[in-house]
Formats: C-alpha cells, structure tokens, sequence
C-alpha cells in the first residue's frame, strides 16, 4: 500500500460453537473459513469466539498503526472518532442486524463494543485522515452465452491486516429468495464483518478505496455497505441499496449480479457509473476517481497548497496495466487471473495483496480466492452446494 500525503479534513487528529477450518500449504498465510448461523448477535459471538486469538493480534497492529498516525493511544482515538461521527446511527437505520453482529463479535472475543465498532471503520479513518490510500484492484465482467458475470478483485491491505485471510460462510434463515435461504461467503480478516463476497443469490460485490473523494460523518461504513449489499436477494435490490445509501467514505463498488456488473463510484455527494469508453460489457478500477467529481476537503486544500489543479488526479500503474491487460476483447476468467497476478513492470498483484477473489454468478456461484498473493499460492475453490 502507497500512501500519499494530503491536508488532514477530520477534527480528530487522528458462548455459541463455530466451526474454524485452517486450510494450509507450506509457507502461505493461514485461511480460516468460520461457519455462523443464528440471530445476528449469535453469529458474531461465533465469529469472536472461533478467531478470538486472531482478532487480538490483529487489534494490537490496528492500536499501533493508529498511534504511528495520530500520536495518541488508541483508546483516546476510539473515544474521539466515535464522538465525532454518526457512522452508528447511519448503521442503524440502515444496516441495524450488523450493529448486533458487532456486538456479538466484542464480546466472543472479549473486547469492549467500541473498539470493535470502531474497528470496522478502517476506510472513515483513512478518509478523515490525512493519507491517501492506493490499494486494491477490481475488475467487473458482464454475462455473454455461457460465460458467466464475475467480480475479481486483489484484496490489498496494509502489513497490519496481513497473515489471517477469513472467509465467513453466513447462513441467515431470516432472509429468503428465489434461491431459498441466505447463504453469504464473504472475504475478510479477522473481526471485521466483510471486506468483499458473493451470496447464493447470485449478488457479489467488490470495493475499491477513492480517498480523493468527499466523505461525510454520518454516512454507511464501506465494511456495513458491502455486508447490506450480500444481504440483498436480487441484483436489482442491491443496485437500489448502492443508490439509497447515503456513504461515509470514497469508494468504488463493482457489483455482480446474474446479467451484469456494474461499477459506481460512491461519495457524500451521491453515486454515479463508470464505465471505461470502447468496452461495453467489461470495467476495472483501483483508487482513483473516473468520473466523480464530488472532491474531498482534503484534495482541494492539497491542490491549492502545491498549486495544481484540483482536477489533475495523478495516475496510478495498476490502472493502466489492467488497461493494457483487458482493453480490447471481454476477458474471461483466466485472462482476468493473469491480469491480477502481474507483478513486474506495474505492480496489480504487490507486496499489500492479502488475497485474490474472483467470483462467479453463473447458475451455481462460485468463491475462487488465494491465501496470499496470486502469483504465488493456488486458488480454493468454495461453492453453496449442501
């Protein structure tokens, strides 16, 4: 993860059984994929308890890399950053099954609520920080004959969130569709409640930071925007949930359904569409904006005080090695693999890359993802099939 300086824009300086499975090779990062089912509130004990170890470690790197940026203790970050925002009522109105998911995950794993309510804001903390982020890499392919939609993403993480990839397989019996009950494979670390995923439903979504765009402290997290997308039983549900919501943070979000999947970028302003000219049926993204122009605080200042136009967003490599890569002809999915494994010249696949998810919506949705770097570790293969 490249991290950029820009103006600071935020007055904060900054139980149940589960079932953990470690699936390992030699020298890759273990892969825990946790079973949850129940009320929500059962489900994230579950979750707590069967990664508490894990969710430790992790918190311990996220108390650390907040005091490296912000020069205070944790605790004092979490208290101020709450008390600054209304991410938790925008939660509640919106996604209020996930506050109780949270505070089932707090006490499985034995820590306070806060701090696991703040620990799922990673994305508001960059975007009211005073960094930008350049990570991830995601790509949409619609459906043509056979060939299935699919979403494919490099999940790129600071070194802090590295060495526990997750996948939680969440059953929900509350929610029906066509296809029966709620069934939701999502891609994550440790505690967090989601970071990307695909539902039996035949929804799948991927993310991709813009810190360049405006947030707003009283918007829905990207980690409760992701999990609201996967709780919805058509595309057309999700589609309208991306619309409705208002967003706390800059972000990208390709979202696969049956027939198509589109990318929006998403700010305080609003939601708009992007789609790269001359490839109808196909479109990638990494984190800078392509057609929003909703600017954050933080950018506008930073151009004023170097003297550039606010409009002149840099480059970014990995852009242009998936337009190298993709441009011309729909790609299929292993050319969309070999597109997020290059790790030469522009670097797509990196030394942040956690893992490689590429999901499929065909008739029987497929989870395909790596337990680290694509170029370097094999794809598991997770299926809803009982």
């Amino acid at each position: 993860m490249r991290r950029m300086p820009v103006h600071s824009i935020c007055p904060v300086a900054l139980a149940l059984a589960a079932v953990a499975v470690p699936l390992l090779a030699q020298d890759t990062p273990q892969l825990h994929v946790v079973e949850l089912s129940g009320t929500p509130y059962e489900r994230g004990v579950q979750h707590g308890a069967a990664l508490k170890d894990e969710i430790a470690a992790m918190l311990a790197g996220w108390k650390a890399d907040l005091k490296q940026a912000s020069g205070l203790d944790a605790e004092t970050v979490v208290t101020r950053f709450l008390g600054a925002t209304k991410f938790d009522e925008a939660a509640r109105r919106h996604t209020p099954e996930l506050l109780d998911e949270v505070r089932g995950i707090a006490a499985g794993a034995g820590q306070t609520y806060e701090t696991m309510l703040c620990y799922q804001l990673v994305d508001e903390l960059w975007a009211q920080g005073s960094e930008l982020v350049d990570k991830c890499s995601t790509i949409g392919v619609d459906r043509r004959g056979d060939a299935p939609t699919l979403v494919a993403q490099n999940l790129d993480l600071p070194e802090w969130m590295q060495g526990h990839p997750t996948v939680l397989r969440i059953h929900d019996a509350s929610r029906r569709g066509a296809h029966g009950a709620l069934e939701s494979l999502v891609v994550t670390v440790p505690g967090l409640v989601g970071a990307n995923g695909v539902n039996n439903h035949r929804v799948a979504v991927g993310v991709n930071t813009i810190l360049h765009l405006r947030p707003r402290p009283d918007g829905l997290p990207v980690a409760f925007v992701v999990r609201g997308l996967l709780a919805r039983t058509s595309h057309a549900d999700a589609l309208a949930f991306a619309q409705q919501v208002p967003h706390a943070s800059g972000q990208a979000y390709t979202i696969g359904g049956p027939d198509t999947a589109p990318c929006f970028e998403a700010s305080a302003g609003g939601v708009v569409p992007w789609q790269p000219a001359d490839c109808d049926g196909w479109r990638w993204h990494t984190n800078h904006p392509l057609r929003s122009r909703d600017w954050s605080p933080g950018w506008h200042h930073a151009a004023k005080e170097h003297g550039f136009d606010v409009e002149q967003v840099p480059g970014c490599n990995r852009y242009d090695a998936l337009t190298a890569a993709l441009a011309g002809t729909r790609p299929d999915a292993a050319q969309v693999e070999r597109a997020l494994q290059e790790c030469t010249a522009a670097p797509v696949c990196n030394a942040m890359t956690m893992t490689c998810t590429v999901m499929t919506l065909g008739e029987k949705p497929e989870l395909r993802l790596t337990a680290g770097r694509p170029d370097q570790h094999p794809f598991h293969s997770f299926t809803f099939d009982k």
